[in-house]
């Protein structure tokens, strides 16, 4: 496997992992489960370190953000 298709991957993985606890999060919350406080402490990590260096979420994000300006005019 080429290193950059890996990099790539890892990086969609580093979206993913932090959308996916905060749905298990708010099942716990609606189930009544016991919710662990280094649940929280790995979302919290999750979404930071996403939005400070992850390429492909910035990437994704510019393009959202780029669309909803162009459907807007």
């Amino acid at each position: 496997m080429d290193n950059h298709k890996l990099i790539f991957y890892i990086h969609i993985l580093g979206i993913c992992f932090p959308i996916t606890l905060t749905y298990v999060f708010f099942v716990d919350i609606f189930t009544g489960q016991e919710i662990r406080p280094v649940t929280i402490m790995i979302m919290a990590f999750g979404y930071a370190v996403m939005i400070k260096i992850n390429p492909v979420f910035h990437f994704l994000w510019d393009k959202w953000k780029n669309d909803l300006m162009r459907k807007n005019k």
